[in-house]
């Protein structure tokens, strides 16, 4: 039977009614009355506890499959960077602490993860690593947009970063996670297609893995497996980790995950370039050099972002782009269609034209 909560007033009548159809001595129930009042107030916290009930249930529900497996959400990350502090006066040595917090015009903020110095008789400090106060892809910034000083520093007037700041991610989405989860347990079979692009990608450095079967068998192999490490392709030495892990040695401790009799290798994808080209309104919330950079950013990360044999998908590549902060719209003239990406192959980003109306 299905769990339904009860709201205030359904409770306060319920109780009203009850308490009607089994005494005969009270008789003023009418709003207002001591006794309704107390009837209203015991409504109120039983409602909460419905809806506390209710929450508690919906949550457990669906993390426990999850958490039978011990299968946890991939958290987000904190973009990271440098920057340098400068000033016009060269006259003594000016410390720059631990912690200083910097940031942008639209008020994302960084701290300095060292300290740092301006030496005497100079104007600039050596490059200081900060990281962002938050996680999240939108503190992914671009060079020369670091340039507030939140953190009064007596002598320093400026500061910048020379490169753009990198590594900000956002934790995985519940469709990212989910369909992880399904790969996860289609996995457990090892052997079959699922089980062997689950241990490719259990090895350190693998992305993502795709299987293509060749009947009839290809110069002998029935099967070939492809893996890209996040660039596209996959070095000699970690084709040789996955095949190794894949393959065994034959012993009881390293079976492998290859069936009897099946012959198999292990190659990197081929790499097809998309390119893009876009007009934008914009909302003159950010410089235009900023949004661009954000949407070279989304569009890179979208299409980077896709494993091997994923096809490249027009809406996705418009969503991503109408997500960033200061587009208001976007004509995308190319791409004009989905791009096709067979299961040897993998999508990688090309040239990015942004053009503004």
């Amino acid at each position: 039977m299905a769990f339904t909560t009860k709201a205030y007033a359904g409770l306060v009548t319920d109780m009203v009614a009850y308490f009607v159809a089994n005494q005969d001595v009270i008789s003023d129930l009418n709003e207002g009355s001591a006794i309704r009042s107390m009837l209203e107030a015991m409504a109120l916290e039983i409602e909460d506890v419905y809806i506390k009930a209710r929450v508690g249930f919906d949550r457990g529900m669906v993390s426990l499959p999850y958490d039978a497996f011990d299968f946890t959400r991939l958290a987000g990350a904190k973009a990271a960077g440098n920057v340098v502090f400068s000033r016009t006066g060269t006259s003594g040595t000016v410390a720059i602490a631990l912690g200083t917090l910097v940031g942008t015009a639209d008020g994302l903020q960084f701290a300095t993860t060292a300290a740092g110095s301006i030496l005497d008789t100079a104007t600039d400090s050596a490059s200081i690593p900060i990281l962002a106060e938050e996680q999240g892809i939108e503190y992914n910034v671009p060079a020369a947009t670091v340039t507030t000083i939140i953190t009064p520093i007596a002598g320093v007037e400026t500061v910048t970063n020379a490169l753009p700041m990198s590594g900000g991610a956002n934790d995985e989405t519940d469709a990212a996670y989910s369909q992880r989860f399904q790969d996860h347990i289609e996995g457990l079979g090892k052997s079959n297609k699922a089980g062997l692009i689950t241990a490719a990608v259990a090895v350190t450095g693998v992305r993502s893995a795709s299987v293509a079967e060749h009947f009839p068998p290809s110069a002998s192999y029935h099967a070939t497996v492809y893996i890209d490490d996040g660039t596209g392709t996959a070095s000699a030495g970690l084709i040789t980790t996955v095949q190794d892990k894949l393959l065994g040695d034959g012993t009881d401790s390293d079976p492998g995950f290859v069936a009897a009799g099946v012959n198999l290798r292990v190659l990197a994808p081929t790499a097809v370039t998309v390119t893009f080209t876009m007009t934008i309104t914009d909302d003159n919330t950010l410089a235009q050099a900023t949004t661009t950079f954000n949407v070279e950013e989304a569009v890179t990360t979208y299409v980077n972002g896709l494993g091997i044999g994923e096809d490249c998908i027009r809406n996705r590549i418009l969503e991503a782009i109408m997500g960033v902060s200061g587009v208001d719209d976007v004509t995308l003239s190319a791409p004009a269609s989905n791009t096709a990406i067979s299961s040897t192959q993998i999508a990688r980003v090309g040239t990015i034209t942004v053009s503004y109306v």
